[in-house]
């Protein structure tokens, strides 16, 4: 059976189709040597699930040709079949907004023609009224007064009821939208900003001149021995754990992003730069100090460090400029012996 679309994706499986699927999937992540993140596991769980054809298809076609389902395949794989299209998801929100818009205006006019009618229909009557004396003929006028009157009342009611059904509809679509925003901004292991969205930022700050703004750039140091001796699922946790420091110091005022791997980024807004030479390093000892250990062991992870580099933007940067000399930092304390900050000013 063909998936139907649904977003955020959802699933319905029993615990033991559930735990079948994991079984077939992490094979095929490891032999196509790709890490085992949500990204990662979500397009191959639902290949062997076998209930998303386009998806599945996709894979055949680039399996029959012994092409390598890599890392960045698999996020194009992920955003266009699981995702189901998340532009397109939002070009169709918004179109169902204009038709539920569209509907309620005709319901509207139509309610008013109705009104406009029954009030002709209502002053003709009175009209007659006026050159009556017979009872009978007195008694159907009235009567047609009334029938008017209930047609007017029925049509209030049901134009009440679209009413509220356009309204729920809205709700409902309103939340559909900001979900599929949030999600094509957003790096799906760590909750963070994804690299869109950071480039994003970056480019609104460019030329403003009126804000005072730093770009912090964070490496983790020997990650491939981490993901090597541990793990790509351990290695994952040490990312979000990292992310985890980064979103405290954010404190929900410094965009956060990850920058792809194990790079993230954080860009300070109007802080002085030795305040943010500060922040830096107390992410930096925050990370260095931490206790990582295996679930269910007493085994530590590590040690475990991350290099920085700073750089302040002018007027005259542009986003490239200005990562390209946070990232010239960031090279510095790599090659001076990692688990530092440097900085790098214009």
């Amino acid at each position: 059976m063909s998936k139907i679309a649904s977003f955020p994706p959802r699933y319905d499986h029993i615990a033991q189709k559930a735990s079948e699927n994991l079984r077939l999937a992490l094979p095929l992540i490891n032999k196509h040597k790709t890490p085992v993140n949500p990204v990662n596991y979500a397009v191959w769980y639902e290949y062997v699930s076998g209930e998303n054809q386009q998806l599945n298809s996709a894979i055949d076609t680039r399996l029959n040709k012994n092409e390598a389902i890599t890392d960045e395949i698999t996020q194009y794989l992920y955003e266009k079949f699981v995702l189901m299209g998340m532009p397109e998801r939002i070009e169709k929100t918004s179109s169902g907004m204009h038709l539920i818009v569209d509907n309620t205006m005709k319901n509207i006019n139509k309610a008013e023609a109705k009104a406009g009618a029954c009030a002709t229909d209502l002053n003709n009557s009175r009209d007659q009224l006026n050159g009556l004396n017979d009872v009978e003929d007195l008694k159907s006028v009235i009567t047609d007064i009334l029938s008017q009157t209930q047609m007017l009342t029925d049509s209030s009611n049901d134009l009440k009821q679209e009413l509220a059904k356009s309204t729920q509809d809205m709700i409902a679509l309103k939340t559909e939208l900001e979900e599929v925003k949030k999600a094509a901004l957003t790096d799906g292991l760590t909750g963070l900003l994804n690299r869109g969205a950071f480039n994003q930022e970056l480019e609104k700050l460019c030329g403003r001149g009126n804000i005072e703004v730093s770009l912090i750039l964070f490496d983790l140091d020997h990650f491939k021995n981490i993901n090597d001796t541990y793990g790509h699922l351990l290695g994952d946790k040490v990312i979000q754990f990292f992310a985890g420091i980064l979103k405290k110091h954010g404190k929900n005022i410094h965009p956060v992003a990850r920058y792809g791997g194990e790079e993230m980024a954080m860009i300070m807004l109007n802080t002085k730069p030795s305040a943010v030479l500060e922040t830096a390093e107390a992410i930096r000892l925050a990370f260095a100090n931490s206790k990582l250990k295996k679930k269910g062991s007493e085994e530590i992870i590590g040690p475990v460090s991350v290099s920085i580099g700073i750089s302040k933007l002018v007027a005259e940067d542009s986003p490239n400029s200005i990562i390209d000399r946070a990232d010239q930092a960031l090279y510095l304390s790599k090659a001076n012996g990692r688990n530092q900050v440097s900085v790098l000013d214009h």
